[in-house]
């Protein structure tokens, strides 16, 4: 299967990093074939420009719906800042899932459309770490943030088939509790099908 890795984190020492690393090597030992898309190693631009809000996509959006149409499955491996995915996977999104490519709009009553999910690869493993307790997330916030990419972004843009991994008190978790995640991590890949 073809695997690709889209992760927005800027510490190459990070826990996030140990993620993408972990995964990346459980999915070759797997056969699994890999592209990973590392949005600040690339200085990724998350602004979209006017150009591109108007059809003429860039060479480096185009290069990344490529590989998107080559996937069996998209993996996402980010952090959660204030409810939400780093800026930059944020305007990845705005740039790359673009109406034509990721989705369009189907006419229901009059000039009111819906939007109706086109991409080509069906299915995403979203790994996701956070700063505070699981039950705080989901208590207060209702997890917000993880709740609007799954069903605004992923499953709008037509991925039906979602597997959610989130870290909960990512930043205070001992080394041992740290190493078995990583030792679930790896073995992830193995079981997409």
């Amino acid at each position: 299967m073809n695997l690709l890795v889209i992760y927005a984190h800027p510490d190459a020492n990070s826990l996030n990093a140990s993620i993408r690393d972990a995964f990346i090597e459980g999915a070759k030992e797997a056969g699994h074939h890999v592209d990973l898309i590392d949005l600040y190693a690339e200085h990724f631009d998350p602004v979209l420009p006017t150009t591109e809000k108007n059809g003429d996509n860039s060479a480096v959006v185009k290069r990344h719906q490529q590989l998107i149409c080559c996937a069996d499955w998209l993996v996402f491996i980010h952090p959660v800042w204030w409810l939400k995915a780093p800026a930059i996977l944020e305007g990845w999104f705005d740039r790359v899932f673009t109406a034509g490519f990721a989705f369009r709009y189907k006419k229901m009553f009059m000039k009111i459309g819906v939007p109706v999910g086109l991409l080509p690869c069906k299915k995403a493993v979203v790994l996701d770490t956070y700063g505070g307790p699981g039950f705080g997330i989901w208590g207060v916030t209702l997890n917000v943030g993880w709740r609007r990419i799954k069903n605004g972004v992923l499953k709008l843009c037509g991925i039906r088939t979602i597997r959610h991994f989130p870290l909960y008190s990512a930043d205070s978790i001992s080394a041992e509790r740290r190493k078995r995640w990583l030792e679930k991590v790896r073995t992830i890949p193995s079981k997409l099908c």
